[in-house]
């Protein structure tokens, strides 16, 4: 065998037994059912590993993000707000009874008319709580105090104490925002500069603490409570309004009406002036003590008290006497107290704030001036000497309309000297014109730097006495003033264009606004009657950060 062949029949030889072996593996690597077996790569399982691992840090990340951008709170519902027009007031209570059940939320009746989100319910909780936590609701303090005992319930905080006058407004303020939105309602230039003035008060306050706005307003009213975001429920808050104030112009009562219920009870809204002290059989001069520390009450001796009242009574020859006599017990006026004040004299005494038995006696139609009685109380027996009985008749509101030049000696187009130009300019307009309520209201909407009343004409109804800058008032409330008369009257804000229109006797107001609150709480009783406010899930995180 030549040495050449033998060389290929051993190549021959290697390339059989390689792809022999070859078979072999590839056969190792077939399934059973003859398709090839997945390769086992331990490095593809890290791999995996790995990417979940960062999916985990990114989703950690956003989620801490949220967080502290407070985008669970704004994004969160707390409430869902319906309106059933046929709601019945039993089928109100029951709705509200299943709402203080999580699984029975959504039985609640009637058409979705809003949803409060979690921030929009904490904004209301800041307000809502501002005079009673310190430092706002969402600061370490005002969060104390909120997971302290609730004042009602044994086993819950007063968050849940808050949560109820919340759900009331929430409920209130977002049908009033659906009717406006209803009716056409929008804010107008003046609406929106006043929310501009809000928010830049807030923005004082946030200055001098040396933080920025959106920091204070998180301190207020919780994570994510941004201008923007508080803005939105100002303009939401402030439409809501217009629609609240559009429904109560439109209650009226004529004169006929209220002076019909003067007649049919006087005695509800006529005043009387009387004298009158309390004896209590411990009148002797008390030791001193630490005025910072709770002392018990002295306990009355009703039958030295008695004897000195009867006393007393006997000393007594008329009016001036009383205080005279009570001088000379050393009992006319106390440690501390004005000299010249006369703390026994009471004016403009009104039936409804006296006890039974007070009140009937010094009403008595047989009542003259001068009598005197003696009536047991809890704390002694009290002298009292019947003065006068009478029907008010002292302005007890008025209305009017005013167009205000505001002066500000920082801004050279606001001097005293400009100001009271630009005014006088305006009367002229005026004088030159109709002279007419309607016709000063039009200017007023033209020229009136009052946000409260410009869009309004400048009209300010019922107004009572201190109320107003004293200076406005005082033309108001002139007994010679008649309706129609204007002036420039000079305050503190600036130059008044005021047109009175008129002004109602004490009584008169009394029994108007009466009935204008009655009115009012109709409306609002009307209101609850129909809505209903459910908790959604997001309210588990109500004022907490």
């Amino acid at each position: 065998m030549s040495l050449k062949k033998s060389r290929k029949e051993e190549e021959a030889w290697k390339s059989d037994q390689v792809r022999k072996k070859r078979k072999e593996r590839l056969a190792k690597m077939k399934s059973k059912d003859g398709y090839k077996k997945p390769i086992r790569d331990s490095n593809r399982i890290v791999r995996v590993v790995s990417i979940l691992l960062v999916v985990a840090i990114v989703l950690g990340f956003g989620v801490w993000f949220a967080l502290q951008n407070g985008l669970r709170q704004k994004y969160t519902k707390a409430f869902t707000v319906r309106y059933d027009a046929e709601a019945t007031d039993t089928e109100t209570d029951q709705v509200e009874a299943q709402a203080t059940d999580e699984t029975e939320t959504k039985t609640a009746t009637g058409n979705k008319i809003g949803d409060v989100t979690l921030a929009e319910a904490n904004i209301l909780l800041g307000l809502v709580s501002q005079q009673y936590l310190q430092g706002g609701a969402f600061s370490q303090q005002g969060q104390d105090a909120l997971s302290q005992d609730s004042m009602f319930n044994p086993e819950g905080t007063l968050r849940d104490d808050f949560l109820l006058s919340v759900e009331n407004e929430a409920r209130n303020s977002t049908y009033f925002y659906w009717k406006a939105k209803e009716e056409g309602l929008t804010l107008d230039d003046a609406d929106r500069e006043s929310i501009d003035n809000v928010i830049s008060q807030y923005e004082a306050i946030a200055s001098q603490g040396q933080v920025t706005l959106n920091h204070y307003l998180g301190v207020m009213f919780g994570p994510g409570v941004t201008e923007s975001v508080f803005r939105d429920f100002m303009e939401k808050s402030n439409l809501g309004n217009k629609y609240v104030q559009q429904v109560f112009s439109t209650f009226t009562h004529d004169a006929d009406e209220i002076s019909a219920i003067y007649d049919e009870n006087p005695d509800s809204y006529n005043e009387v002036n009387y004298r009158s002290y309390l004896f209590t059989g411990n009148d002797e001069e008390s030791p001193a003590v630490d005025p910072t520390v709770p002392q018990a009450q002295p306990e009355v001796d009703l039958e030295a008290a008695k004897t000195e009242a009867d006393e007393f009574v006997d000393s007594l020859s008329d009016e001036a006497s009383f205080k005279i006599e009570l001088d000379k017990l050393g009992l006319g006026t106390q440690e501390g107290q004005d000299p010249d004040a006369d703390l026994t004299l009471t004016k403009g005494g009104l039936k409804n704030y006296m006890s039974p038995e007070m009140g009937e006696w010094l009403f008595a139609e047989e009542r003259q001036a001068e009598d005197v009685t003696v009536l047991e109380e809890a704390g002694g027996y009290r002298v009292v000497m019947f003065l006068e009985k009478y029907k008010p008749v002292q302005i007890g509101s008025y209305d009017s309309r005013h167009i205000l030049v505001l002066i500000d000696e920082n801004d050279p187009e606001k001097s005293d000297e400009k100001s009271k130009a630009k005014i006088e300019e305006i009367l002229a307009e005026y004088r030159s014109g109709e002279q007419t309520e309607e016709a000063f209201a039009e200017l007023a909407k033209e020229y009136s730097e009052d946000q409260g009343s410009a869009a309004n004409g400048g009209l300010t109804e019922k107004i009572a006495p201190g109320q107003f800058v004293p200076e406005y008032e005082e033309y108001c409330m002139d007994p010679e003033r008649k309706p129609g008369d204007v002036e420039i009257v000079k305050t503190t804000y600036g130059y008044h264009l005021i047109y009175f229109i008129e002004s109602q006797e004490r009584w008169y107001a009394s029994i108007e606004q009466e009935l204008l609150r009655a009115d009012q709480q109709e409306f609002l009783s009307e209101v609850n009657l129909h809505t209903n406010i459910t908790q959604e899930k997001g309210i588990k995180y109500f004022g907490k950060p």
